[in-house]
């Protein structure tokens, strides 16, 4: 997961980057990062029904704790990215 959300924030660093000088970048980067984060999604409740068969309690609190913390930033991923095409969108 946390792969995953590094790539979708990288996404978000090069949409950010060609804000206002490459639209069609911008908007790609933006729609990668989506697309990153969609797969976090999925890991997300892999993550979660794995841990349905770890007996440790506080290893599975621990766990989940941190699949709950990397699916909101990719929340924010997800927020930042539409800001990012909306704002193309406003220029065009």
């Amino acid at each position: 997961m946390a792969g995953l959300l590094a790539e979708a924030v990288r996404s978000i660093d090069q949409a950010l980057a060609h804000l206002g000088s490459d639209n069609e970048a911008a908007t790609t980067a933006a729609d990668m990062a989506i697309k990153t984060e969609r797969g976090l999604e999925h890991a997300y409740y892999e993550g979660m029904r794995e841990l349905l068969e770890v007996e440790n309690r506080g290893e599975r609190i621990a766990h989940r704790e941190l699949y709950r913390r990397c699916a909101r930033i990719g929340e924010t991923v997800i927020d930042v990215a539409e800001r990012v095409v909306y704002a193309v969108v406003k220029q065009s």
